[in-house]
């Protein structure tokens, strides 16, 4: 990675990101340990399985889609809202202290990457072949760029606020004028009044309809404008 790239990012990159709370994820509805549908590892014991080999479970020739999809366990959680921020599908678990081999089930059966800063995960017996990544940095913005590197993603313009930050879902296609928003927004999520004069655009998001307006899709074109677009061709 271009150094001067590294050097934008970590002092703009915080600005990027939507500070919006969290929703609680969803509670497991099963109870209790379940067996996991995928093959059990043969070796208990796997060195440097954090490096990434390849090819990822959503390649085509796998019989994936071509999307990149992630599930980002609770200690990179954080780093599931900066994938989404620029249009990476990423995924949460689905309880909220998931055993190993429910997030390696859920992995599985989504067709995603694991992201885990956990290295006793790592050597866990249910690990799957190539469904697995070991994330080095600890700033949630450099662990964006290593991930984007090490799977060699793509980043457009076209993919800024295509996913919700809170909740991973898609956004309505047409945009909210402010009357729109504001009656969207009754008794769910307060709009500044300060946005009110001014001629925006909203977007919600079709599954948890949080709101996000126009001032936000800016800053995230500039900011992704002086790091990835000027590098993509080169670096990514």
């Amino acid at each position: 990675m271009d150094e001067s790239l590294w050097k934008i990012v970590r002092k703009y990159g915080e600005k990027l990101f939507l500070r919006v709370s969290d929703r609680n994820p969803k509670a497991s509805r099963r109870k209790g340990k379940r067996r996991s549908s995928v093959v059990v590892c043969e070796e208990k014991q796997l060195e440097n399985y954090g490096d990434w080999q390849g090819p990822p479970p959503w390649d085509i020739s796998l019989g994936g889609d071509g999307c990149p999809k992630f599930l980002c366990d609770v200690m990179v959680e954080g780093l599931a809202k900066h994938l989404r921020c620029v249009g990476v599908d990423a995924a949460v678990p689905h309880s909220r202290k998931p055993e190993p081999r429910e997030l390696i089930d859920q992995a599985y059966k989504e067709k995603r990457v694991l992201l885990t800063r956990d290295a006793k995960l790592l050597r866990h017996q249910y690990l799957i072949k190539n469904q697995i990544y070991r994330v080095n940095n600890l700033l949630k913005n450099e662990q964006l760029l290593e991930v984007i590197e090490a799977f060699q993603l793509k980043i457009s313009e076209d993919q800024l606020m295509s996913r919700c930050t809170k909740c991973n879902g898609r956004f309505i296609q047409k945009p909210l004028t402010v009357e729109e928003a504001i009656e969207a927004a009754k008794g769910f999520q307060k709009i500044p009044n300060c946005l009110f004069d001014k001629n925006l655009e909203f977007w919600q998001c079709m599954d948890c309809n949080q709101l996000y307006w126009e001032v936000v899709y800016f800053l995230f074109s500039l900011i992704l404008e002086m790091s990835f677009f000027s590098n993509t061709e080169n670096t990514l």
